[in-house]
């Protein structure tokens, strides 16, 4: 009897002890203690930015312990002074701004991925009535343009090279895509580079025209944007960047399997109706940093001068 009682009592102890060890495995692990719990972001106001309003109405970054306080920026271009001087934590980036003001001696790191090109989500619009029906007609025309050393006017340049001219047989124009539609109705520009929604918006409201698609040929999937950090700022607060780079994440999925989350959106932060987000020309929202895809951007600046040394992408992406 002893036995079986001391065997009885060997098991109970077995179980109890499995037991305690399942309850704890279970315990979910405390979350990293963020190095910054505010922080402010530059953005441009487009459709590929929809996501991190997503994240905000969706309160992602809150469940990080994460405040995210967005701030408008006319291009990648404006962000950079500001990000390195620490005015901004992460801004958005058209990926040629990283890699150009890294080869002028600025160093940023490409943190995450934002968006890719789809067919129409970019487009060249002249005004309605204008004489302006292919890249050919650019020539001694200005054009508008967001960022004079972004991908705007890496795009311009590689069309007008396929049409056998050079950036100089034209005048580029820095202006922000919402003042677009106003300049050209105004003729202080002929041509502009615009971004959706505004191209759906201009074509509505202020009778603009689109010439041509500038993501397709050879531009096709092209990715677009992503975010940088300074790289001090990425050594000092990774746990800050990881709870962003999750809760943007989570946002980005749910853009890419959700249409009506982005329409939802795009109107809070863009002036547009209801209408014109059910009608405005989408991109992807990728949620990894493709190199492949990077390379191509740097090796186009490479070949069009916007950087004067071949790139590896791979050493500009944050580890």
């Amino acid at each position: 009897m002893r036995r079986v009682t001391r065997g009885l009592a060997a098991l109970a102890l077995v179980l109890v002890t499995a037991a305690c060890s399942g309850a704890a495995d279970e315990t979910p692990p405390p979350k990293p203690v963020l190095e910054k719990d505010t922080i402010k972001v530059g953005i441009v106001p487009t459709a590929e930015v929809a996501p991190l309003f997503i994240a905000l109405n969706k309160g992602f970054f809150t469940q990080e312990g994460l405040t995210v306080e967005p701030v408008v920026v006319t291009g990648s271009g404006a962000a950079a002074p500001p990000l390195q001087a620490g005015a901004l934590d992460l801004a958005q980036t058209d990926y040629v701004t990283t890699f150009f003001t890294g080869d002028k001696g600025m160093p940023f790191k490409v943190v995450g991925a934002m968006s890719q090109a789809g067919p129409d989500s970019f487009g060249l619009v002249a005004r309605d009535g204008a004489k302006i029906e292919s890249v050919k007609d650019l020539k001694g025309k200005k054009i508008a343009i967001n960022n004079l050393n972004g991908l705007s006017a890496l795009i311009i340049t590689a069309m007008l090279r396929d049409a056998g001219m050079k950036a100089r047989d034209v005048m580029f124009v820095e202006v922000p895509f919402p003042e677009m539609p106003s300049k050209l109705a105004a003729r202080h520009v002929d041509a502009a580079w615009a971004a959706e929604p505004f191209l759906t918006s201009g074509e509505s409201r202020a009778k603009l025209r689109r010439v041509a698609d500038t993501m397709a040929g050879r531009i096709t999937d092209w990715p677009v944007g992503g975010w940088m950090a300074s790289e001090d700022w990425v050594t000092q607060n990774p746990q800050t960047l990881a709870a962003f780079q999750r809760a943007f994440t989570k946002a980005q999925r749910l853009a890419t399997s959700d249409r009506k989350e982005v329409e939802a959106v795009l109107p809070t932060y863009v002036k547009i109706d209801a209408a014109t987000a059910t009608q405005t020309s989408l991109g992807a929202y990728p949620t990894a940093v493709d190199p492949q895809g990077l390379q191509r951007v740097a090796d186009l600046m490479l070949r069009h001068g916007f950087v004067h040394r071949h790139l590896d992408v791979k050493t500009v992406l944050a580890p």
